[in-house]
C-alpha cells in the first residue's frame, strides 16, 4: 500500500460530540478515521446500492485500504511534550521523554540542574503537558488549533415539528476558516482501492458529510487526495533510528544527567502511536501494553517504578539478543461511536490515547540488531492492534520530535 496525503476544506460547520449524552455538547477537535470511512461507505452504498468487491476492498479489507483521521495539523504532539504554563509554546517547547529515561536509569534520582525540564527559561513558570496538533516550523513546532465556536439552537417539538417553546441548547462546532486547508489527514491504499476511491470522490464532487446536525446544514467537507508518496526509504529510516539511539546515549551520559555504566553498543528505540491504538490480550481484555499484540516485546511491569536496568522486564528474541522495557508515557481513553446502519450506539471500547510512547533497549550483536531493525520496519509499515482500517495503530519508530526538543534552547 502507498500512503496518500489528504487535505480537507470545511464547506460548513462540523459538529462532532465527544460524548453521546445530549447534555454534553463539547466537540472533538478532529474527524476520526472511523467517521471518514463511514461517510465514504455511506456514499458508496447510496450510489451503487449494495456492497460489492470494490466496497469490500475499500472498507472491510485492512490490507487494501485504511483511513486516517482529519486533524487541524499534520502531526499530533506526543504525550511527553510540555510547554510554558503561562505562554504555552511561545515561551518553551520541551519533550521530556529522554529526561524520563534518565530518571529511570538513575532509579528515580533527580540531578540538581533539571530546570530545563521543569521550568520555563523565559518566565520561570512551570512546564505543563501540551496537547494538540502541529506542523514543522523553522526552529520550533507551529501550534495548530482548530477554530471552535458555539452556536445556540432552538429545540424542535416532536408533535408539531416546529420550534419548541423555551427549549434552547448550545452546540460546539469546528468553523470554516479563510485558510485553503482546514484539516490534514492521510490514507493507505493499494492501486485498485485508490482508483475506486478516486472515482467515488469524483462522482460526489469530492464532498462528504460527517458529524451531527447534517439536516441543519452542518457537516459538509471537501476532500482532496494528494499524490501517493510510496513507502518510506527503509535504509534511511534504519540510519535515523541508529542515530537516535546514539544521540540518546550521548545525552544520558553528559551533564547534568551523567548516567553511569552506559554501553554504547546498546540500541534504544521508542514506539509512538500518534493515532492511538486498540490493544487486547489473548483473552480479549483491553490493555495498554503493546506486548499483548507484539510477541517479541517484553511485558510492562504491573507498576511503573524506577529500578535498575538489569532488573527490568526483558524478552529473548528468537534471532538472538534481548529487548528490555525501559519506560512508557501513556493513558487510555473510552472510545465511543454510533452505528448508522443499525441506528444504535457502537460498543464502547478502551483505546490507547493518541501520542502514547514506549521505550525499549536492545542488547545483542550487530547481526542480531539488524534482525530487530527489520522487525521494526515491518511494524512501522503494518501498524499494530485492532481497527487499523479506521486509522488506529499507526506506529512511529524513534520519533525525531523527542531528539529535537529534548531540552530547552539556551
Amino acid at each position: 500500500m502507498n500512503k496518500v496525503p489528504v487535505t480537507a476544506k470545511l464547506l460548513a460547520p462540523v459538529a462532532i460530540k465527544r460524548d453521546r449524552q445530549s447534555e454534553r455538547s463539547e466537540s472533538v477537535r478532529s474527524v476520526a478515521g472511523t467517521l471518514v470511512r463511514g461517510a465514504l461507505a455511506s456514499l458508496y452504498l447510496q450510489r451503487h446500492g449494495q456492497a460489492d468487491d470494490d466496497f469490500n476492498r475499500l472498507f472491510l479489507n485492512e490490507a487494501s485500504c485504511r483511513f486516517g483521521p482529519l486533524d487541524p495539523g499534520p502531526k499530533h504532539f506526543p504525550l511527553t511534550a510540555v510547554s510554558c504554563k503561562r505562554e504555552r509554546i511561545e515561551h518553551a517547547m520541551v519533550d521530556q521523554l529522554w529526561f524520563c529515561i534518565a530518571q529511570h536509569h538513575r532509579a528515580g534520582y533527580v540531578a540538581e540542574n533539571t530546570t530545563a525540564w521543569r521550568q520555563c527559561r523565559e518566565c520561570e513558570a512551570d512546564l505543563k503537558g501540551h496537547d494538540g496538533f502541529w506542523k514543522q516550523g523553522d526552529d520550533r513546532p507551529c501550534d495548530m488549533s482548530s477554530n471552535h465556536q458555539v452556536a445556540a439552537h432552538v429545540g424542535i417539538d416532536r408533535q408539531t415539528a416546529t420550534a419548541a417553546e423555551s427549549i434552547l441548547y448550545t452546540l460546539e462546532f469546528m468553523s470554516p476558516s479563510c485558510k485553503k486547508v482546514d484539516l490534514y489527514g492521510w490514507l493507505m491504499a493499494d492501486a485498485d482501492a485508490l482508483a475506486a476511491l478516486e472515482q467515488l470522490l469524483q462522482d460526489e464532487s469530492n464532498c462528504i458529510s460527517v458529524g451531527h446536525h447534517r439536516t441543519r446544514g452542518y457537516g459538509d467537507v471537501c476532500l482532496t487526495l494528494g499524490e501517493p508518496v510510496g513507502r518510506d526509504d527503509s535504509q534511511s529510516n534504519t540510519e535515523n533510528w541508529k542515530q537516535w539511539s546514539h544521540d540518546l546515549i550521548a545525552f544520558l551520559g553528559s551533564p547534568p544527567l551523567s548516567v553511569p555504566d552506559l554501553d554504547p553498543k546498546d540500541f534504544y528505540f521508542s514506539l509512538s502511536l500518534p493515532t492511538g491504538a486498540v490493544f487486547v490480550d489473548r483473552f480479549l481484555r483491553y490493555t495498554i501494553d503493546p506486548a499483548a499484540m507484539i510477541p517479541w516485546l517484553p511485558a510492562m511491569p504491573s507498576v511503573d517504578v524506577a529500578f535498575p536496568l538489569k532488573d527490568r522486564p526483558s524478552h529473548q528474541l528468537s534471532a538472538g539478543g534481548t529487548v528490555r522495557w525501559i519506560t512508557a508515557v501513556t493513558r487510555h481513553e473510552r472510545l465511543r461511536g454510533w452505528n448508522a446502519a443499525h441506528g444504535l450506539p457502537r460498543q464502547d471500547e478502551w483505546v490507547l490515547a493518541r501520542g502514547a510512547v514506549y521505550v525499549y533497549c536492545f542488547q545483542g550483536t550487530a547481526e542480531e540488531r539488524e534482525a530487530l531493525i527489520a522487525q521494526l520496519a515491518t511494524l512501522s509499515k503494518d501498524g499494530v492492534g485492532l481497527r487499523r482500517n479506521e486509522g488506529f495503530g499507526t506506529v512511529t519508530v524513534s520519533d525525531d520530535f523527542h531528539c529535537r526538543f529534548r531540552q530547552q534552547e539556551v
